[in-house]
């Protein structure tokens, strides 16, 4: 079962490397008269030709092949030797149709869903670090785990050969003998080798880093085409009607300003009122963008005037002595505004603190309440949502909620004062 496992790709390499060579070598049977540097030189780039030719037959090979052997090993691992390895490979990423009508699979844009999903699906089986670490155990186990394996097999059908032979009978019964022997300890190196290569692929700080800003870099884009699809729909279905139908009313009252000036007024009255309806919805939208307060008067006041439209009773409390840096305001204070919406939303809370504070470079938002508490971070969550926000700035989310409360969520993120 070994040899079945490890075998794959030394085979492959072996079969290329022997049918390449009847071809590589042939190329220099005209040199035989030539001086010996000359054939030498023609021998070693015929030698590092066949080397190229099995290494793209192992590579080609390797993602179609590598994970299923993988798991499989794994399986046996476990089976035999109690080993259990847990790993974890690149989910699919979901894909997110664009205000442009363009789909976004995470790296590129493409004109269809259909082509997005496939070339998502593709990118993550393809470009998956674990995946190529299975790779990797496999080209290692095949040089190491299959000669030991297959070894005693050898021995077995050497021994019975020799048994068959005139005159080395004797030699063949100890031959099958020592493989029968050999084998139950021979197939033991498969313990190390698995632990070593068939675990998780070991990441560096920078390899962690880079992923947690490709994930980032993902959920940035995906919120960004939700907040566009949100100020499209807002536009569409409140000031852009409203400007339309003060158009309409305004083209009737000019037909009637002659015949008939006090419906002429009372049109011209009702567009007034529609007008400012929609510069009141335009306002709420911006507000919603970058809101007034915030760009004005900072975060502290910001925070407060979140906390009078609260509908719970909320305290803030601030010791941050100066204005934070631009971005970093914004990100924090909408962290503040969902917080504050999850406890009205969930928390059955009476009471709401807000903690705003400022400590070795780092800007610290704490929103506490006396709710009913089990509040987590679960995938898909606002929570979760704003924990790879507060990632993009290099800062984290702290959640103490047990079950029966009280919760307490701090948001910190490092930032310079003004």
């Amino acid at each position: 079962m070994l040899a079945g496992l490890t075998s794959l790709h030394v085979t492959v390499a072996v079969v290329v490397g022997l049918g390449g060579s009847q071809v590589a070598y042939s190329w220099s049977e005209g040199l035989a008269s030539a001086p010996l540097a000359v054939r030498a030189l023609a021998t070693l780039g015929e030698t590092l030709v066949v080397i190229v030719w099995m290494a793209v037959a192992v590579w080609v090979v390797h993602p179609l092949t590598s994970r299923a052997l993988a798991t499989a090993a794994r399986r046996r691992a476990e089976h035999w030797l109690g080993l259990r390895i847990d790993v974890s490979y690149r989910p699919v990423p979901p894909v997110t149709r664009m205000a442009t009508g363009y789909w976004w699979d995470g790296h590129e844009y493409h004109r269809s869903e259909r082509e997005a999903r496939r070339r998502a699906k593709v990118h993550a089986r393809f470009h998956d670090p674990q995946l190529h670490w299975d790779g990797l155990w496999a080209v290692v186990a095949g040089v190491t785990v299959l000669p030991v394996a297959v070894l005693p097999l050898l021995g077995l059908v050497g021994g019975v050969y020799m048994t068959s032979t005139p005159g080395l009978l004797g030699y063949g019964i100890v031959l099958i003998a020592a493989s029968l022997a050999a084998a139950p300890f021979a197939w033991r190196i498969f313990g190390p080798v698995a632990k070593r290569f068939l675990g998780p692929v070991p990441r560096t700080k920078l390899g962690r880093r880079v992923e947690e800003l490709e994930a980032i870099r993902a959920d940035l884009t995906q919120t960004q085409s939700a907040e566009l699809e949100r100020i499209e729909r807002g536009l569409h279905d409140g000031a852009q009607g409203r400007l339309v139908a003060m158009g309409m009313s305004m083209g009737a009252a000019e037909q009637l300003v002659d015949t008939d000036p006090d419906a002429a007024k009372a049109i011209l009255a009702d567009a007034r009122a529609s007008s400012a309806t929609a510069l009141a919805e335009l306002r709420s939208l911006v507000r919603g963008i970058n809101p007034p307060v915030l760009a004005e008067r900072g975060l502290i006041d910001a925070v407060r005037a979140l906390a009078l439209d609260a509908p719970v009773e909320v305290t803030v409390h601030s010791a941050v002595p100066a204005r934070p840096e631009r971005p970093v305001e914004s990100a924090v204070y909408f962290a503040v505004a969902e917080l504050l919406a999850n406890v009205a939303k969930y928390a059955q809370a009476s009471r709401v603190t807000v903690e705003l504070t400022y400590a070795h470079e780092t800007l610290t938002a704490t929103v506490a309440d006396d709710g009913i508490g089990g509040a987590a971070a679960a995938p898909g969550s606002g929570l979760s949502g704003i924990e790879r926000r507060m990632a993009a700035f290099g800062g984290r989310l702290e959640i103490d909620s047990p079950a029966g409360g009280p919760t307490h969520i701090t948001v910190a993120v490092p930032c310079a004062l003004s």
